[in-house]
């Protein structure tokens, strides 16, 4: 893993070549989750091009934070021990993750708007507050503290009885999925160099554990102190701001448990 430093990547060179580590998994994620789901379009939707990048975009921009796992390792094969590795991983980390979060929180939302507008009036005059963007979610929640509803309910076309706590988390989410991203990222670069001295397949099999384990972990921490599943079931109010951000603990231990290993082994 360790590079020569008369054969130093250009910073393009680590971008393509962390893209084109994610690129096989992402095609990978996107198709066994349409399987699994059966996501397939009606005959209506498969002609609306606002419907297909409306799906691309909501799904790029989950499964992003989870690919640069992927985009670690490839960082850290490229740059071996070089200085410009932190800084690069960082940096590519950071991009991606900005990438992740404007798919996710404006891309996807103006495509899903745009899409219900093809549909005609009726279905575009539901949503009063306009696509589900940051803008739009703050000024659903002023409206909903100025004039709260008799019973708050999750129906997406009568947003305006949306659960105020349900509302922040959909606010907050897509920013700690970016941040969720960076330690991806990072983790990817310590499995890398903790992994070098193992054969090329246990070493292939080691980096695959580590980071799908680590992506399950982070999401069901995400979909266990989600509010919206014990609203549902009692109505309770779960904090939205902290069941955004309480998963990132997952993801912290796991990234403070190899740091502490590769610290042990090169100190």
């Amino acid at each position: 893993m360790r590079t020569v430093a008369a054969e130093r990547p250009t910073l393009l060179a680590c971008v393509v070549a962390g893209l084109g580590s994610m690129l096989p998994w992402g095609v990978l994620l996107l198709g066994v989750k349409t399987l699994l789901l059966f996501q397939w379009p009606s005959d209506g939707q498969f002609a609306a091009v606002s419907w297909w990048i409306w799906s691309v975009a909501s799904d790029l921009g989950f499964i992003m934070p989870f690919l640069l796992f992927a985009g670690g390792v490839k960082l850290a094969f490229v740059l071996g021990y070089s200085r410009r590795l932190l800084p690069t991983a960082i940096g590519f980390g950071l991009a991606i993750g900005a990438v992740s979060y404007y798919l996710a929180a404006w891309g996807a939302p103006e495509m899903e708007s745009r899409y219900w507008d093809t549909l005609g009036a009726e279905a575009a005059e539901q949503r009063s507050f306009g696509p589900a963007t940051p803008t739009a979610i703050v000024h659903n929640l002023r409206a909903l503290e100025n004039n709260p509803p008799v019973e708050y309910s999750l129906r997406a076309a009568n947003r305006s009885q949306a659960p105020p706590n349900v509302l922040r988390w959909y606010l907050h989410l897509p920013i700690a999925m970016a941040v969720f991203g960076l330690i991806n990222t990072l983790m990817g670069v310590l499995a890398a160099q903790l992994t070098e001295n193992f054969g090329r397949g246990p070493r292939r099999n080691a980096l695959l554990a580590l980071g799908v384990l680590g992506g399950l972990a982070y999401f069901g921490a995400v979909m266990i102190a989600g509010p919206i599943e014990p609203f549902l079931r009692d109505g309770t109010m779960r904090s939205g701001v902290v069941a955004a951000w309480v998963p990132l603990v997952v993801p912290l231990l796991l990234a403070s448990v190899l740091f502490g290993i590769a610290r042990k082994r090169y100190v």
